[in-house]
């Protein structure tokens, strides 16, 4: 009888409409297509391709698997894992290689500029709708712009969020918004003007364009910390900065 009444339960539990029950994972191969990197209305000035740039890209993603970029739902509101079937490093460098390819920049190392890139935040998400689905992808870059003795000329960040709709559960789709995402936040940084202007003179940009800071002693605990967390979320701190202020915020109570 005992044994009837487990397997009874384990038949329950491995039910389709059982919200027990486990999702495959969406696996996405990240790609894109060459025609789709032309930037319109990004015009670098010719002083500042004519300064090679060695470009650099680290995952600064805080995540336990780096291969998994987000989540969807099925039509029973049940969700499961997007998985990236390839390296999510690899990607992004490629695709900011291809970019500033199509910008004319000089890639060189050494270089006279150096520029530092952060992937802070690598998103998409899925949700089922009643025909097909809508794909919500975020991106954020973290950028430090140095000179060739190592001399910080600039900081800043850029993101952006893409949508797009189309059918249920397509590594297609979620390819695509994370590219178009992408796209748009290297073009951000690029056509940023106090990075340019940095890039080309060599000094550095006013302190006003750095990228957003551990958040002041304004507001009370609970907002200061939330503030806070945001700032990490995004990445515009880094783990060091964030657990350093937290503790700083904590002893005040």
């Amino acid at each position: 009888m005992k044994k009837l009444g487990l397997i009874s339960l384990l038949a329950f539990v491995l039910l389709p409409g059982n919200a027990t029950a486990q999702r495959p994972e969406l696996l996405v191969p990240l790609k894109f297509s060459p025609q789709d990197l032309r930037v319109t209305g990004l015009a670098l000035p010719g002083s500042l391709i004519d300064r090679a740039v060695d470009i650099r890209i680290q995952d600064s993603r805080q995540e336990t698997d780096p291969r998994v970029i987000g989540q969807g739902t099925d039509d029973d509101d049940r969700l499961f894992p997007i998985r990236a079937a390839n390296d999510v490093l690899q990607f992004v460098t490629d695709v900011v290689s291809q970019l500033a390819a199509g910008q004319r920049l000089k890639k060189s190392t050494p270089a006279e500029r150096m520029l530092n890139i952060r992937l802070t935040r690598f998103v998409v998400n899925e949700s089922n709708k009643a025909i097909g689905s809508t794909y919500s992808a975020e991106v954020v870059f973290a950028y430090v712009l140095s000179d060739a003795t190592g001399k910080t000329l600039m900081e800043g960040a850029a993101s952006d969020v893409a949508n797009r709709y189309g059918r249920a559960r397509s590594a297609g789709n979620c390819s695509e918004v994370l590219f178009d995402a992408l796209k748009v936040v290297i073009a951000k940084m690029l056509s940023d003007q106090s990075l340019q202007a940095a890039w080309m003179t060599g000094r550095p940009a006013a302190a006003t364009n750095a990228p957003a800071t551990v958040p002041a002693a304004q507001g009370s605990i609970e907002e200061r910390l939330q503030r806070l967390q945001d700032l990490l979320k995004k990445g515009l701190i880094t783990k060091q900065e964030y657990d350093a202020r937290r503790a700083e915020i904590l002893k005040e109570l």
